[in-house]
C-alpha cells in the first residue's frame, strides 16, 4: 500500500513540474524590437511609443495594441508586425510604408492671406512626412484665421502629396456676398439703406464689417429694430437680408422745457433727420425765453451723400441767445442797471464738410462765421471786463478715429477726435476800463485752438449687437485742449456742468487751457432703465482773471466732482439725471443723451 502511494505521489510530483517547465516554456520574452522600412522618420521615435520592449514578456494583445500605436502616429500608410521564434525568446519587427516627405504646400482659393501667412497655421509643412493626424486640425487652424480676420472659409479639398512630387494641396473656399436685400421699409429708400453699408455684391464676406454697417443703420436713427438674415445661395456665395423696423424721424414740438441751467423755455421745433425717405436733414428750431432777450431760431440743413466719396455737407443759420452760467452765477445785485444774467446773442453760419477716410477714420473740416453781442452785467468790477462785441471767423479741422459699437449709447470701443481751429477776431465794442487796464484787446487779433478728445469703454459681456442689449459698461474719458493768441472771453474753454465738471455749475471755470479726466460705471437695471456712478476730474486756466465769488486760476488745480445718476430710454435718446458733489456741495443735473 505504501509502495502504491508513494509512485502515486511520485507520478504526481513529475506531472507538476512538467507544468510549471511549460508555463516558463510558453511566457516567451523580447529579444528585439526594429522597425523596417524608414526613409525619413527616426526609429527610435517610433520605438519610444511602443509597449514591447526587450526583456519585457511578449504577449499577442500587446503586438496589437503596439500595431494600433504606429497607426495613430498618422504617419504610415501601412503597419504590419513580424514575431521570429527564437530558442530564448521572440524578435519583434514592425514593417511599415511611410508617408509620403512634403516637398511643398500649395493653396488654392485664398485670397484674404498669402501662402505664407496660411503656412504658419498649419502643422503639416514642408520638409516633414506627411502626418494624416494633421489634416482636421490644419483646416480648422485655417478657419480660426479666417474668422478673426473677420471672414468665412469652406474647405474644398485636402490633398495628400505623392511620392513623386510631394506636393500637398489644400483648396479653400472664401465666402462672398451674392444679393443684399432690404424688407420692411416704407418710408426710408432702399437705396439710401445700402449706401450706408461697405459690404457689397461680390465683396469677401466679412463679419466684422457687416456688423460695423448695422451699427451705422442704427447710428442713423431711422430705425427700432435691424434683423440680418442670411441664406447659402451657391456654393461660396451666401446672401444677404436686412429686415427693417422703422422708427419716426420727425418731430414737431410746441411746448415749453427746462433747460440744463434751470431756464424755462418756450419752443417751436420742425425737424426731420430724414426728409422724405433721403437721410437729409431739415430742421427748424425757435426758442423764446421772454422778457427783454428776445428769442432764438436756427435753420439746420445736412446731406449725408453729396457725392460717391461719401462726403457730408451740413449748414447751420441762426440767431441764438446762449447763455453761459447759472441764473444766479453772479449773485446779489450790485447794480440796479446792470443785468444779473449773461448772456450771448450770436448770429452767423457754420459750414461743414464731411468725408471717411476709411471705415473708421473720418476727416472733417468747417468754417464759422459769426457776429456776437453780449450784455452789460453786474460784477463787482464795476460793469464786467466780460461784455465784449464783435465778428468770428474760424476754419476747423478735425479728425476722428470710431470703432464703438452703437454712438449713442457705446459698450465697447474707442473715439478718439483731434481738432484744429484758427481763427481771427474783431472786437469793436467792450467797457473802457477794461480796454485800458489791457484786460480787453480791441480790433483784430488771431487765436490757434487745439484739442485732443480721447474716450474708451469695456463692458465685459463684450459688443453690443443690437441698441438694446443689457451690458454693463465701464467709460473713461480724458480730454485736454489749449488756445494759443488773443481769444475774446465767449472763446474760452468753460468747465463745469452736466456736460463736463458735474457737481459744479454751469461753466464754473474758464481759461485758454482746460483739462478733464471723467469715469462712469453702467450698470442696467431694466430694459429702458440704467443706473451710473461717475467721477469727473477736471479745471479751466490761465484766461480771463475771476468775477465776483467765482475765483479763476492761471494754473492747472484739478476740481473733482463724483456722485450718481441715472440714464432713462426715450424716443428722444437716454434722459440723463445726474446728482453731483463737489467741492461746494451737491447739485442735480438734468439733460439729455450720455455725457460721452
Amino acid at each position: 500500500m505504501f509502495t502504491r502511494n508513494a509512485a502515486r505521489y511520485g507520478m504526481a510530483g513529475v506531472m507538476l513540474c512538467i507544468s510549471l517547465l511549460l508555463g516558463l516554456a510558453q511566457e516567451r520574452r523580447v529579444e528585439s524590437v526594429a522597425v523596417r522600412g524608414l526613409r525619413n522618420i527616426s526609429e527610435t521615435a517610433v520605438i519610444t511609443a511602443l509597449r514591447l520592449k526587450p526583456g519585457e514578456p511578449f504577449t499577442e494583445a500587446t503586438l496589437e495594441s503596439d500595431r494600433r500605436a504606429i497607426e495613430a502616429m498618422g504617419l504610415f500608410s501601412a503597419v504590419r508586425p513580424r514575431v521570429e521564434q527564437t530558442e530564448t525568446g521572440v524578435r519583434v519587427e514592425f514593417e511599415v510604408v511611410e508617408n509620403p516627405l512634403i516637398r511643398e504646400v500649395r493653396f488654392t482659393g485664398n485670397t484674404v492671406f498669402s501662402a505664407e501667412q496660411l503656412l504658419e497655421v498649419v502643422r503639416n509643412k514642408p520638409g516633414f512626412v506627411f502626418n494624416t493626424n494633421f489634416a482636421e486640425s490644419d483646416i480648422r487652424a485655417i478657419r480660426d484665421a479666417y474668422q478673426r480676420a473677420g471672414y468665412l472659409v469652406l474647405p474644398e479639398g485636402y490633398t495628400p502629396p505623392d511620392y513623386e512630387n510631394g506636393i500637398l494641396t489644400i483648396a479653400l473656399s472664401e465666402l462672398r456676398v451674392g444679393e443684399i436685400r432690404v424688407e420692411g421699409n416704407t418710408k426710408t429708400r432702399t437705396n439710401v439703406i445700402l449706401r450706408e453699408m461697405r459690404t457689397k455684391p461680390g465683396d469677401l464676406f466679412n463679419t466684422q464689417r457687416f456688423q460695423r454697417d448695422v451699427s451705422r443703420l442704427y447710428n442713423t436713427g431711422y430705425f427700432d429694430q435691424i434683423a440680418p438674415e442670411d441664406s447659402l445661395a451657391a456654393p461660396g456665395v451666401i446672401d444677404l437680408t436686412l429686415k427693417v423696423k422703422e422708427r419716426p424721424t420727425g418731430r414737431l414740438n410746441v411746448g415749453f422745457a427746462i433747460d440744463s441751467r434751470r431756464r424755462l423755455i418756450g419752443l417751436a421745433e420742425v425737424f426731420e433727420t430724414n426728409f422724405r425717405g433721403t437721410g437729409r436733414t431739415v430742421g427748424i428750431n425757435f426758442q423764446s425765453t421772454g422778457g427783454r432777450n428776445g428769442s432764438s431760431i436756427e435753420v439746420l440743413f445736412t446731406e449725408p451723400y453729396l457725392d460717391r466719396h461719401r462726403t457730408a455737407l451740413s449748414v447751420s443759420l441762426y440767431n441764438k441767445l446762449v447763455y453761459r452760467f447759472t441764473s444766479n452765477f453772479f449773485g446779489g445785485q450790485l447794480d440796479p442797471n446792470l443785468e444779473q444774467q449773461y448772456d450771448e446773442r450770436r448770429r452767423g453760419i457754420t459750414l461743414g464738410l464731411s468725408r471717411p477716410l476709411s471705415e473708421l477714420l473720418t476727416a472733417s473740416v468747417g468754417l464759422r462765421a459769426e457776429d456776437v453781442n453780449t450784455n452789460r452785467v453786474a460784477t463787482n468790477q464795476g460793469g464786467g471786463f466780460i461784455r465784449q462785441d464783435g465778428t468770428l471767423t474760424s476754419l476747423s479741422l478735425r479728425g476722428v478715429y470710431n470703432n464703438r459699437d452703437f454712438d449713442l449709447d457705446p459698450a465697447q470701443g474707442q473715439y478718439l477726435a483731434l481738432a484744429l481751429e484758427p481763427g481771427f477776431t474783431n472786437i469793436r465794442s467792450a467797457e473802457q476800463q477794461f480796454i485800458d487796464s489791457g484786460v480787453v484787446k480791441l480790433g483784430q487779433s488771431s487765436f490757434l485752438r487745439a484739442s485732443i478728445d480721447y474716450r474708451l469703454y469695456y463692458s465685459p459681456q463684450g459688443r453690443r449687437t443690437q441698441p438694446d442689449d443689457r451690458r454693463q459698461v465701464f467709460a473713461i474719458r480724458a480730454y485736454y485742449g489749449t488756445i494759443s493768441g488773443t481769444v475774446p472771453f465767449f472763446e474760452q474753454f468753460f468747465i463745469g456742468g452736466a456736460e463736463t465738471l458735474r457737481g459744479y455749475p454751469e461753466d464754473r471755470f474758464w481759461g485758454k487751457n482746460a483739462a478733464l479726466l471723467s469715469f462712469e460705471f453702467r450698470q442696467p437695471i431694466e430694459k429702458a432703465f440704467t443706473a451710473v456712478f461717475f467721477v469727473d476730474i477736471g479745471h479751466a486756466w490761465g484766461g480771463y482773471p475771476s468775477v465776483n465769488d467765482f475765483t479763476q486760476r492761471d494754473r492747472f488745480r484739478p476740481e473733482i466732482g463724483y456722485g450718481l445718476g441715472v440714464r432713462v430710454r426715450t424716443p428722444l435718446g437716454p434722459l440723463r439725471i445726474d446728482y453731483g458733489i463737489g467741492r461746494d456741495g451737491g447739485r442735480t443735473h438734468f439733460s439729455v443723451g450720455q455725457v460721452f
